[in-house]
């Protein structure tokens, strides 16, 4: 499984496999001065432990300042979604999206994105993906970038949704490797959204996000698909699959537009 990374430079090193996916592995950093309790609070949400890392994070936030702060907020934050605080985790990621860090600010952003999503919230969910891409950089910046214009053509802008899209798609060739899980392909977008609210209520189980309704033309046909999850590798798209557990999904490359 991939990792969800920090800056080299802070406490704790995680990967963006929960950029778009569900929230993965957390790895320990490079840096020498981590807290006892943030690696505690890692060391448990690695073993599954959710709640003990979440109060072990929140109790490292509480005595730590800028951005080893920032850094325990963002844990905490993923430890609550898991174990079914989205309020207090939402509060914790917003925190977190403030630090002066980019890369955490960035990851932080997309953490809430996803959460707001859930929420149905779509905006509110564009303009921190839009945040997190003008943070992050390379293949995460493309990313979140894209999951911005999804987003907006989600809240019905459909000019703001455009633009992202075709960014994305112009900048294709440095966000090698996309896969996502596909739900259906129908000509018609009633269809595809009565699909996609089915496979939504099965991936927030698993904290994939909402399932997306994405404008797309398959063997010369205009239509709609309906996707969920946006993954590095078709390794983790396809456990991510399995896990759904929903027989008529499959594993996908994500098209440019």
């Amino acid at each position: 499984m991939n990792k969800l990374r920090l800056p080299c430079t802070h406490l704790v090193r995680m990967s963006v496999f929960f950029l778009f996916g569900a929230a993965g592995f957390l790895g320990l950093g490079c840096q020498p001065m981590q807290s006892s309790s943030l690696e505690s609070a890692i060391s448990a949400y690695n073993a599954g432990s959710y709640q003990r890392a979440f109060d072990e994070a929140r109790s490292s936030r509480q005595s730590s300042t800028g951005t080893a702060r920032a850094e325990a907020a963002y844990v905490a934050g993923l430890a609550a979604m898991k174990i079914e605080r989205p309020v207090t985790a939402r509060s914790l990621l917003e925190e977190a999206s403030k630090s002066r860090d980019d890369e955490l600010s960035g990851k932080a952003n997309v953490s809430l994105g996803t959460l707001l999503l859930e929420d149905h919230e779509p905006l509110a969910a564009a303009q921190a993906y839009d945040k997190a891409s003008a943070k992050l950089t390379g293949a995460d910046s493309a990313r979140a970038r894209r999951r911005a214009g999804l987003a907006y053509q989600q809240a019905g802008m459909g000019a703001a949704a455009q633009q992202r899209l075709t960014q994305t798609s112009q900048s294709d060739s440095a966000v090698p490797g996309r896969f996502t899980i596909q739900g259906g392909f129908y000509t018609e977008r009633a269809g595809a959204v009565k699909r996609a609210e089915e496979l939504s209520g099965i991936s927030r189980q698993w904290r994939l996000g909402p399932a997306m309704v994405v404008p797309t033309t398959a063997r010369g046909t205009a239509g709609y698909a309906v996707q969920v999850g946006d993954f590095a590798n078709r390794t983790d798209a396809e456990m991510a699959r399995r896990s759904l557990g929903d027989t008529k999904t499959f594993v996908t490359k994500i098209a440019a537009r």
